[in-house]
């Protein structure tokens, strides 16, 4: 007997199709120090909804990372390491300063870059404040959403901002969305319209409306300098012609249309669209993290 067994194609072979399908770990594996973790760590990414950020400390997970999202009392927002620098105590119960972030075990305060501010029961000229630097990551707070770099800092770029980010007398909703499943599963789901068909409309009710329910022409295009693919699918609906547009930017920024338009009827409002991301949380879980 072999270690393992190729499938011939055969009718009731299912014999031969008894193995568990492995998944590709440069991928799907996201945690400090894996390639894509990597790579994922050189792009800055929606982490929060500012609306979630209360006057207490929000634990969140980012790329396998525990980490603590906060405001001090000066309205500065600050990304932190989930566990104290001194005796591991958990941030997530820390006390909002007017700089920073107090531990709630010992008063140790953190500033937003991680600096530490005070040591109380140290001796007054502890060295701890400038042998010590707790982990933290620089954020950024745009139209209602919390965006967090998590890379080398030397190798930090330039705040990405779409065209769609800010347009005027647009109305911008951030909305977030758990997957229990790993960011790849999530993120190639806009550049694959076929799955509207059955999904969306044919396996038990419309969802959006009947027209999806028509297969489209669909054509890939690659976006210039290969940061991107762009797509057009096109549906004979009735006497009309339907086409739309998707893209998507790497590593998981997607700018899918309004899932809700009616191929024949008229627009009373401007565009509608979604502008998201799929943040990945840990290696089997993800986030939607987006606004509409």
């Amino acid at each position: 007997m072999t270690d393992s067994m190729t499938p011939p194609p055969m009718s009731y072979g299912g014999y031969y199709q008894t193995g568990t399908p492995t998944d590709d770990q440069e991928l799907t594996r996201v945690g400090p120090g894996t390639p894509c973790g990597e790579y994922m760590r050189r792009f800055w990414w929606p982490v929060s909804m500012v609306e979630q950020v209360t006057d207490l400390p929000l634990l969140i997970k980012v790329l396998g990372e525990e980490l603590v999202l906060f405001r001090d009392l000066s309205g500065r927002l600050g990304l932190l390491h989930k566990h104290c620098s001194h005796r591991r105590a958990s941030l997530e119960y820390g006390i909002p300063a007017e700089r920073g972030l107090r531990c709630c075990y010992h008063g140790w305060l953190f500033d937003i870059d991680g600096r530490i501010l005070e040591v109380p029961g140290e001796p007054k000229n502890s060295t701890i404040p400038q042998r010590v630097c707790h982990g933290a990551y620089p954020v950024i707070e745009h139209n209602g959403l919390v965006f967090a770099y998590m890379g080398p800092p030397e190798q930090k770029p330039p705040f990405l901002h779409l065209d769609t980010m800010s347009i005027a007398d647009h109305d911008m909703v951030p909305y977030a969305i758990d997957y229990p499943c790993n960011w790849l599963q999530v993120a190639e789901n806009p550049m694959d319209p076929f799955h509207s068909v059955f999904l969306h409309t044919r396996v038990t009710r419309a969802h959006f409306n009947t027209a999806w329910g028509t297969l489209p022409i669909v054509e890939w295009h690659p976006m210039n300098d290969d940061i991107g693919l762009f797509l057009t699918n096109a549906r004979r609906w009735k006497d009309y012609m339907w086409v739309r547009t998707a893209e998507i930017f790497l590593p998981a920024t997607a700018q899918p249309p309004d899932i809700y338009q009616n191929p024949d009827r008229e627009k009373f409002f401007p565009r509608v669209g979604i502008t998201k991301w799929t943040l990945p949380v840990d290696d089997t879980h993800c986030k939607i993290i987006a606004w509409r």
